[in-house]
């Protein structure tokens, strides 16, 4: 349905930079942006206010949300508490030829961003980064789950418009997910738990500014 469409092309020119966080825009804009009729494209910014990625002001006209650092404590509290139960649930029930599959896409982007990476390469750091979250989160096999997961997720990606990735910054957090991948591998449910909390607290702490 269209409203589906001009959610997902909401999002897409959203994190594809086309979007600016706290920028305002009229409907009919935001129609031309995402290429869908007006009508479709208000319903779907319901959703999209209920999950915090728009405010609708009367008068004004739609701002897309800006992430400040409450917003980000909070989105790295919630992600705490899903993914360090779903990462011991993981490592000890995961087949290990995804463990396998997953170690090796990750050792092959952190080989690709040394030491002068293109764009293509970075795109792929960040999407083998994305996919270790996903998988660990949807192995649960729980739909609401994987949902408030991608959501929360989004308040995350929000910040990264703001902070563009380098491979000074891309090859420890890889180095972080393989720390993680070791564990899963080892079949350690506490030691995959440890890892990772390491590593959000870590993205934590970049997301707000606190680490280089």
């Amino acid at each position: 349905m269209l409203r589906h469409k001009a959610y997902d092309r909401f999002k897409e020119r959203l994190f594809a930079r086309a979007l600016e966080p706290g920028q305002f825009i009229t409907q009919r804009e935001l129609s031309e942006i995402v290429k869908v009729p007006v009508g479709p494209l208000r319903e779907a910014l319901k959703k999209l206010e209920a999950e915090a990625l728009v405010r609708l002001i009367p008068q004004r006209g739609i701002q897309i949300a800006e992430v400040n650092v409450a917003l980000l404590n909070d989105a790295f509290g919630l992600r705490r508490i899903l993914e360090l139960a779903a990462a011991r649930q993981f490592a000890a029930e995961a087949p290990m030829a995804l463990i396998r599959d997953l170690e090796s896409q990750t050792a092959r982007v952190l080989k690709r961003v040394r030491p002068n990476p293109d764009r293509e390469a970075l795109d792929e750091a960040l999407r083998v980064d994305w996919m270790m979250h996903d998988l660990v989160i949807d192995h649960v096999g729980n739909r609401l789950l994987s949902e408030v997961h991608r959501l929360n997720f989004d308040k995350i990606r929000m910040a990264r418009l703001h902070r563009r990735f380098t491979p000074d910054r891309l090859r420890p957090a890889i180095e972080e997910h393989l720390a993680v991948i070791a564990c899963f591998r080892a079949r350690s449910p506490d030691g995959a738990a440890a890892a990772l909390d390491r590593h959000l607290a870590i993205a934590h702490r970049r997301a707000v500014g606190l680490t280089p």
